[in-house]
This record gives C-alpha cells, structure tokens and sequence, in this order.
C-alpha cells in the first residue's frame, strides 16, 4: 500500500516513521450522514447535492507548476496537461460550502468527452499517500499509448499534499517516557484535531467522485498503486455506479477493516524477499559480489557481521545513506544493493577495533557501487542521519505534525490499542524479520493510540469490474495482501507476476501481462480467471530462476515461505528471455 521505500527510512530521525490509522464515518446520501459501521444499504452519495453551490463552480485551467516533491517522470509528456483547483467540503460528512479545502488537480486531454471516439476518463493515484501526485496523469498517459487518443488522464494532491490544502496537529512529549512517548503523544493529539479528521481516504474517495462530477462526466476508470489501492477499494466501495472499472495494482488486502494488516505483514515481506530474492541473486553473480555461492551462509555471514548494536546501527546507516531500500521497490536497483551487502559484511568482519557507527557507514559508502553524485548525496545524507538530537535531557519536545502517510491509516479503521500487544508483536516479528528490525521499523505505530469507529465498507456486488496486479516477492504490498484483494473482492480477477519483486507491476512490459490489462481498459472483459505470469530476468542475468516455490494456477504456494532455497533452480513458470533493462 504505502510505499515503504527509503523516504520513510531517510525521513525516521525527524519524523518518527511509524504506520497509522484512525478514525472516519462513512457517507452522507443526498440529504443523511450514515457511518461506515452502520451503513446497511448500497446507495451511491449524491456529491453535488452534498456540495451545495460547490458543485456549480466553474474549474479555471492554467499552466501546472509542477514541484520537486512529485515531477513527471522521465519521457513523460506534459504538452497536453493543464491545472485547476476544486473547492471542495473540508468534512463531507457534515459539508458546509463555506468551509473547504483546495483540490489541486491536472488533466492530460486528449478527447473531448462529447467526441463520439471519446473512451473514458482515468483517474490515477501513484500511492503513498506522501508525495504530490498532481503529474501523475502524465505518468499513466505514458503507460497506455494504445488507449491516449480516446481517453483523457486525471490526477491530483490528495488533501493534505502537494499544492492542495494541508492540515497539521501540535503535540508535546517528554523523551523520558520511553521509545514510544512520541507515538503516543502524536496519537493522542492528531486524534482530537478536527482539521486532521477530515485527511482520510474516505474524504479523498468523495474529492474523487467530485472531481468526476465537475469534468461533466458519468463514469470514470480508476487506477491506483500501493495505498492507491486502498483508496480504490473505498471508492469502488462507495461510488460504484460511478465507476467503469479500476486497476488495481501492488494491492493491499481492502477485504479488511483497517490496514494494520499490511502493515505487520510487511515486515515479514521485507525479509522475505532480501533472503529469498535478493541473497539468492548475489550468489549467482558471486563473480560480481564476491560472496561466495551459498544464499544461507551469505544471509548468515551478513548478521553475525552487524551484530553488535554499533555495527547494525551503522548497517542502518549505510543502506539509508544510499537508498539501498529503494531496491526493495524495483530490483533495478540491486546491484547497487549487492556491492552495499558486501561492503557492510567487509566492514563487520574487519580486525576487531572500536566501532563508530557514522565513520563504518562511511567507510561502506565508500566501497558500494555508486557515480560520484550518488557517493555525494549519500554521504550528505549520512551526515544528517547521524546528527545528534537537539534536545535536552529532560526538556520535553513540542513540535507539529503532517504525515499523511499516517493521517490516512489511522483515521481509516482501528488498529489494536495500547502498548502491550504491540511489545509482543515486535518480540515475535524481530527473529522473522531481523532486517526490519536493524532498519529501526520495529516500532510502535502512532495508530495504537488512535482511537476511531470507522473501518473499510463491505464490497457488495455493485463492486465495479476490476483487475489486481501483484508481484510474488513485493515487499511492501506482500504477496498475501495482493493474492487476497485479487481473490476476494467482487467482480474482480488476478494477475501474479512469478519470481518478480517490484512494487507497481503495470506496464511490466511482456504480453502476458500488460495485454489482459489495456485490453480491459480498452472495454473488454476482465480475466475470467486468475493469470500466473512469468517474471523477467534479474539485473546481470538471462533467465528467470525460482525464488520461493512455484505458484499453482490459483497463484497459490501451497506451503509457507522456505528460509532459503536453491537460487540455480530455473523458474517453473514460462520464460521471459529478455534481460531486464
């Protein structure tokens, strides 16, 4: 769901980086408010009527600006791209139209809508939610060439992001409390504050389908990517009528109430694919890596050398310092991440001196594979990494906060109360997850001191006609969370990408997997039943090799995850020749 990539990882010393979830009502209809615990019947809410004289405005286009928190990406095109800013309620559940926020949003127009080519509009969510999605249009668009002469793109900042309007909270908390007084503090004070209250995705699935209702359109398709997911199960929950069909892709399990789930099963994830993936792919290129052929005794040598407090604090450091998590995203980035294991396990295994975790984390930097503006900003990054707090001994610490990320997921279902259950948790998960827990990812969440009522509404059968993607060895939407999605929401068919780890599937680039995709965004019917897909090859390599176990025809393992396996079987599931770029 969230994208749990270094951002989070870099950002942790200046915002405490946990998960959250809290607390939202489900929607009003027409002219009642019906929380989401209570609501029984499947009316679709009449958002210009919510509006009020809000739904007659009048949207001014301009030139977008564009910022360094969400560019478009490489080859994108912005030529057909314009900007304009929605007034929306800020609490659809009690709108006033004298109380709003702004929407920034963008449109990539290709069609008009009156044109009878015209196809469909798509409304695209990159995930998150912590960056501006305002380019994201420009993103799909790219992604869809045989669709963009009859379909136009739409993407926005959801509430709290980019150039739309943001909410903040104030908290206070003395250091002396322990390691979670900050989570509790932050929790206990987001919670009560009213603007914070309205920075959920139920609230963003409604600025959605206004949106939609001031383009002058019917229906809409919906594309969303890790929490994009989320959100696309709230929207498709609430605003099915509204809805063509949705891409749903690297998914979250929405057939729960709150997203805790994801969130404690991604630390298994996380492991699970540095040992089976990406330890199995170091030793079949031990020419490269020099480490030797053996997966387990290479996951072995690399925790007996960050053992020490010292050296698994400088380990954190180093892989920060190099946004080696960012590899856990796309494996592109893993032959960065082999010459940064190797280094970590030279430095750990060095002659016995004094460990200072910033100068060991240096001297690893130094010897991962990286160009010389990379080695630059990954020792500047280290430098800020390591900087001692600014905080007194018994001085407590005030500050303001504006995590979306955690807005979002505290204020979307409960999550489990108090500190003891998550104790045990983190007692349990640690000798499963032991790379989560020396990336300090062990934490308290913010959500266990967030008290809601609100949780994710029931799929009906009104649940639109949509696709799930999901990548078996995806850490940060683990598997189990995309199988289940794919699987058990209506009206919706799966396709699992085999020995693959990326994070955001679509377009993988093979037949197989993109074809059943853009041919239901084209209008045609969705798989009947579920596709396993053959992964691509990993950086360096020619053919695909099994990771975990082969995947069943219902892309299921049929057993639990192995701790390790043997990294020169060849992958069971079809071939992909073509070497990954």
């Amino acid at each position: 769901m969230f994208h749990d990539g270094s951002e989070r990882l870099n950002a942790r010393r200046a915002r405490r980086w946990r998960p959250l979830i809290a607390a939202v009502a489900i929607g009003a209809f027409t002219a009642s408010v019906v929380s989401c615990s209570d609501r029984e019947e499947t009316e679709v809410p009449d958002v210009a009527a919510l509006a009020g004289p809000l739904a007659d405005q009048e949207l001014i286009w301009e030139a977008c600006d564009f910022s360094s928190d969400g560019p478009p990406i490489p080859g994108a095109d912005t030529a057909n791209v314009k900007c304009a800013t929605v007034k929306v309620p800020r609490d659809w559940l009690n709108p006033d139209p004298e109380v709003t926020w702004d929407v920034r949003i963008s449109q990539a127009q290709n069609i008009n809508p009156s044109d009878p080519d015209y196809h469909t509009t798509v409304i695209a969510h990159p995930g998150g939610p912590y960056a501006s999605g305002l380019s994201y249009s420009t993103a799909v668009q790219m992604y869809t060439p045989e669709l963009r002469s009859t379909t136009n793109y739409v993407s926005f900042d959801q509430r709290g992001l980019g150039q739309s309007s943001h909410a903040e909270c104030t908290y206070e908390y003395d250091p002396a409390g322990g390691p979670s007084a900050a989570a509790k503090a932050i929790g206990e004070a987001c919670s009560k504050d009213a603007d914070v209250a309205t920075m959920t995705t139920e609230q963003a699935a409604y600025d959605m389908d206004f949106i939609r209702h001031l383009l002058g359109l019917d229906k809409v398709t919906y594309m969303g990517y890790s929490y994009g997911t989320w959100l696309g199960a709230w929207y498709g929950s609430l605003f099915s009528d509204n809805i063509e069909r949705m891409v749903l892709d690297s998914a979250t399990d929405s057939t729960q109430k709150s997203i805790q789930a994801l969130y404690n099963a991604a630390h298994e994830g996380r492991d699970r694919q540095f040992r089976l993936h990406m330890i199995n792919w170091i030793s079949r290129n031990d020419e490269v890596f020099g480490l030797g052929t053996d997966p387990e005794a290479i996951w072995k040598r690399y925790f007996a050398a960050t053992s020490t407090p010292e050296k698994s604090l400088a380990a954190q450091y180093a892989w920060n310092a190099v946004n080696g998590p960012a590899a856990f995203s796309n494996p592109i980035g893993y032959r960065a991440v082999g010459s940064l294991v190797a280094g970590i396990i030279a430095e750990g295994e060095a002659p016995s001196k004094p460990v200072v975790p910033a100068e060991s984390a240096a001297r690893v930097v130094d010897q991962t594979e990286l160009t010389d503006e990379q080695r630059a900003a990954a020792h500047k990054r280290l430098a800020l990494l390591a900087a001692p707090h600014k905080s007194k001994p018994g001085e407590p610490i005030r500050g303001k906060y504006d995590y979306v990320i955690e807005f979002t997921a505290c204020t979307d279902g409960q999550w489990t109360q108090g500190l003891d259950y998550w104790e045990d948790f983190h007692k349990r998960t640690a000798p499963l997850a032991p790379l989560s827990e020396q990336f300090g990812l062990l934490v308290t969440p913010t959500c266990a001191f967030w008290p809601t009522e609100s949780k994710m509404p029931t799929q009906d059968d009104s649940f639109p006609e949509t696709i799930v993607l999901q990548s078996e060895l995806d850490s940060m939407t683990p598997f189990e969370q995309g199988w289940a999605a794919g699987t058990g929401l209506p009206n919706t068919s799966l396709i699992a990408v085999d020995n693959e780890s990326v994070h955001g599937v679509f377009p993988y680039g093979t037949e197989e997997v993109d074809r059943p995709v853009i041919d239901f965004l084209l209008g045609g019917d969705r798989p009947a039943q579920t596709i396993v897909a053959a992964g691509k090859p990993l950086p360096l390599e020619q053919s695909t090799y099994e990771s975990w176990t082969p995947l069943d025809e219902n892309a299921e393992h049929g057993t639990e995850a192995p701790l390790f396996t043997d990294p020169t079987i060849p992958a069971e599931t079809g071939v992909v020749r073509e070497p990954r770029s």
